[in-house]
């Protein structure tokens, strides 16, 4: 069917009507002898400015796949859309489903789940480092595959709540509570709409003066180790702790309350100059109040291929850490910017960029070293 008419003719004689939207829209809709409405035949196709998909003419509906009423799962201004247009009675992907479907599935095999909960502090004092992105990105791929992960929303500029879009304004029940006003953590999570699996511990302002209001509490390094101890976390797969930028209380209390410390770095020389008081907080929380605490992942973050210094600081960080080094490095993408502001991670934003293709194979590989050292049930 040329793109500019409205209908046409099929085998069967019949007249096929397809809606051709604008490729702004990037919505295609065919139905055999009845026009499809927008709500129906909003699908993402391969072709086209904004993946607009023309359904090819023949017997049967019009679908953005190769003529056989498959639809394909991208990104369109701010959600990974699919619908099935392949006969009536199909329904809307979710947006999980969607970013699976993009994603080529749940893979040739299941991935590894840990035989308990791994408990894991994303932290660098270093600000821009993409320890949100991480953390948020990580947890969504983890839950797209089968696991059960809660993420920690520790820092008081809520971005990482603000990503999943949970509700995390002044006056919200937060982690904030949990450690000033003793509240079980467990009356704070929430679910994340868009991914089953995936629940957040919200972060609000009120955090901010949570470091001072600790100061003079009993054992104030350990009030959020506290409340993991009270918390029934069986159900769980993974709890990721967002860290703030700093290394002051809120950051000691993620450090002593896990095993596993993952610290992304930045492939610039300037994140490299903070790595050594990071490392050395650590030791110190090690010796003197968590003494199974480790750095179990590094992550090297925002690598840019065309400069040189990216190459040399991802070189010298291999050299240094060895094997604790993913081997997935996460690129520079302006998707995996912008899916925050449409209250989303990257994987049902735009499955298909580079930045979530990398935070998947990043996810396997956190995954496959639960099995690699004898983590797995």
């Amino acid at each position: 069917m040329a793109t500019g008419q409205p209908t046409a003719t099929g085998a069967t004689g019949q007249e096929e009507t397809a809606t051709s939207a604008a490729a702004q829209e990037g919505r295609v809709a065919g139905t055999t002898g009845q026009r499809m409405s927008p709500g129906q035949g909003s699908a993402t196709g391969a072709a086209g400015k904004e993946g607009t998909a023309t359904g090819a003419a023949g017997p049967g509906p019009a679908a953005g796949a190769a003529g056989q009423g498959m639809a394909s799962a991208t990104a369109w201004h701010g959600g990974a859309e699919a619908v099935a247009a392949a006969g009536p009675g199909r329904q809307a992907m979710t947006p999980a489903e969607a970013a699976l479907a993009a994603l080529g599935g749940t893979g040739a095999r299941e991935w590894p789940r840990p035989r308990s909960c791994r408990m894991i502090t994303i932290a660098n004092q270093k600000g821009g480092v993409g320890k949100t992105t991480s953390a948020v990105n990580l947890a969504a791929c983890l839950a797209l595959h089968g696991a059960r992960v809660l993420v920690v929303d520790l820092d008081p500029q809520g971005n990482a709540s603000t990503a999943l879009a949970v509700e995390h304004r002044a006056g919200t029940a937060s982690v904030y509570n949990v450690l000033v006003d003793d509240q079980p953590l467990a009356s704070i999570v929430q679910a994340v709409a868009d991914i089953p699996g995936l629940y957040c511990a919200p972060a609000t302002i009120d955090l901010a003066g949570a470091e001072i209001e600790l100061v003079p509490l009993v054992a104030r390094e350990a009030r959020l180790s506290r409340a993991f101890a009270d918390y029934d976390a069986s159900s769980l797969d993974y709890i990721l702790i967002d860290c703030p930028p700093s290394l002051g209380l809120l950051t000691v209390n993620a450090l002593v309350a896990v095993a596993e410390v993952l610290i992304p770095i930045q492939c610039e020389y300037y994140a490299l100059e903070g790595l050594e008081q990071l490392l050395r907080t650590i030791d110190l929380v090690k010796s003197h109040l968590n003494p199974t605490l480790y750095v179990s992942t590094i992550l090297l973050t925002m690598y840019d291929g065309r400069t040189r210094l990216a190459s040399q600081v991802a070189e010298e960080v291999r050299e240094h850490f060895g094997e604790v080094v993913l081997s997935t490095v996460i690129p520079r993408s302006v998707r995996v910017s912008e899916a925050p502001s449409y209250g989303q991670s990257v994987m049902t934003y735009d499955p298909g960029s580079s930045g979530a293709q990398a935070y998947l194979e990043a996810a396997r590989e956190v995954a496959d070293r639960a099995a690699e050292l004898g983590q797995t049930g």
